[in-house]
């Protein structure tokens, strides 16, 4: 039977009242989102005119990373310390003092109320190589102020988190300030290769007996701009989570012989349509959990079309993918990663490889396991020839909470030492830092630092041209100055 005009009207009109309601559900949704953030007047804080050159001196000694510790330069690192000495007398005065293996350092203040929970400032004091210095614009180790900046490697990741945090307290000391909570300062010489030896004993020291600091800041989160469409203010990202990490070896084998008769299919052929299969099939995106409480902090802020987005994702989900992986930094935030680092195969130009080799690091979300990625792998690499083994892992750390006193004192923090209007929200970290070593002993493991990170700035860690702007730097001790104070009201 052919539907009658009256039928068809009555489908219109359903169909019209049904987007009508659905309209009417995505504006409510829309308005009602609430901001997250803290309400609060700036702080001035007055910082050393000395502070910038006791960064420079810092950035001046060649603290190189090794990951056999019989190849670490222990003179550059005593050298470090020693300039440590000199820039900061009442830190070393007042604080108790221990060496951990050598070559990292726990400093301790004690609080005025041993009842209470300790705070942990965290960084590290070892810096990658420097591949090539010519590419440089000052010399990487010359700690040279120019154009607003010091330069040299290990300005940001993470000299100037740990001479910060000493001029910071320095400065507190001068001012007669005593913390009610206990402050631990643990300074890392090995975080580049894993913290084994200097952040992982410190965090056992400092939470032996079942201590549960009440908070912990490292490295990670930065004052960024222009990431998100629809973003005008300057966005401060705390880390509340780090990725956790997978690195694999991928071996194939196949037939050699010589390369003007090649078999079907060599052992590098199989190589790259492995590769190519986890490239075209990466694990599945997740819009919950860190990122989900990200899109919370954000909504209220953004304009009209991305709060929309951002506060129906019941809705807008495959559109929020489609924007988020576009870009590789909003990419990592929802993503479980994987990136080929290592290539090995041939000796000869006229010789077929028997066996191929690469090396895939994979950056694992808090909601997947190492096991289910490696399942992932292999389900991919079904049906050809290659052997999966892994080299390294570590477990992604437990999500630190947010709905906490401990996440709305840092918060305001950085919104009083900030100069501008910012917004801070949570975020995942796409890699690991050595505050991963507390997640199972606190719930406000913070990683953030207050410079700025422009576009520009992302390849300069561990790139060539490291830099830190000077007021970016005081404001970096600024923040710790205010953070010890504040911590005292948690």
């Amino acid at each position: 039977m052919v539907p009658t005009r009256s039928v068809w009207r009555r489908v219109l009109l359903g169909a019209a009242l049904l987007f009508v309601l659905l309209l009417s559900i995505v504006g409510v949704r829309t308005w009602q989102v609430e901001s997250r953030q803290v309400s609060t007047e700036p702080v001035e804080l007055s910082v050393s005119a000395e502070a910038p050159e006791h960064l420079a001196e810092a950035l001046r000694q060649r603290t190189l990373t090794a990951r056999n510790p019989a190849a670490l330069d222990s003179s550059a690192f005593r050298a470090l310390y020693a300039t440590f000495g000199e820039a900061f007398p009442r830190v070393h005065r007042a604080l108790d003092t221990v060496q951990v293996n050598g070559l990292s350092r726990l400093y301790t203040w004690k609080g005025t109320d041993p009842s209470r929970d300790p705070i942990v400032l965290m960084a590290h004091i070892d810096v990658v190589p420097v591949e090539d210095s010519a590419e440089w614009k000052h010399p990487p180790f010359s700690g040279r102020a120019a154009d607003g900046y010091i330069w040299g490697r290990g300005a940001l990741d993470d000299k100037a988190s740990a001479v910060g945090i000493l001029e910071a307290i320095e400065t507190l000391l001068e001012r007669g300030v005593t913390p009610r909570r206990t402050v631990h300062v643990a300074l890392g010489h090995d975080e580049e290769v894993g913290g084994q030896r200097g952040g992982k004993a410190m965090a056992e020291r400092i939470t032996d007996g079942g201590v549960s600091p009440a908070l912990v800041i490292d490295e990670g989160g930065a004052v960024t701009h222009g990431v998100l469409p629809g973003l005008d203010d300057p966005l401060a990202v705390v880390g509340v989570a780090g990725k956790g990490f997978l690195t694999l070896k991928l071996t194939t084998n196949g037939p050699g012989g010589h390369s003007s008769v090649p078999p079907n299919q060599t052992s590098v052929d199989a190589l790259n349509e492995a590769l190519s299969r986890l490239h075209d099939r990466p694990l599945s995106s997740r819009l919950s959990g860190v990122a989900g409480t990200m899109f919370d902090y954000l909504a209220p802020e953004m304009d009209l079309p991305m709060r929309a987005l951002l506060a129906n994702r019941w809705l807008t989900a495959p559109a929020l993918r489609w924007i988020l992986n576009r870009r590789p930094p909003t990419r990592a935030a929802i993503r479980t990663t994987a990136a080929p680092t290592r290539l090995t195969a041939g000796v000869k130009d006229n010789v077929i490889p028997t066996t191929a080799r690469a090396v895939v690091n994979f950056r694992v979300l808090p909601s997947q396991s190492i096991q289910s990625v490696i399942d992932h792998v292999r389900s991919t690499v079904e049906g050809l020839p290659v052997q999966t083994e892994v080299l390294r892992s570590q477990e992604p750390p437990a999500v630190s909470r947010v709905d906490t006193p401990a996440f709305r004192t840092l918060q305001r923090t950085v919104e009083q030492v900030t100069a501008d209007s910012v917004v801070v929200t949570p975020y995942l970290v796409p890699g690991r830092t050595d505050s991963d070593y507390y997640a199972e002993h606190s719930s406000a493991v913070y990683r953030f630092i207050p410079y700025q990170l422009g576009p520009d700035d992302r390849s300069r860690i561990h790139g060539p041209n490291e830099r830190i702007a000077v007021k970016d730097y005081r404001s970096v001790v600024r923040f710790y100055m205010q953070i010890i104070q504040n911590a005292d009201t948690l």
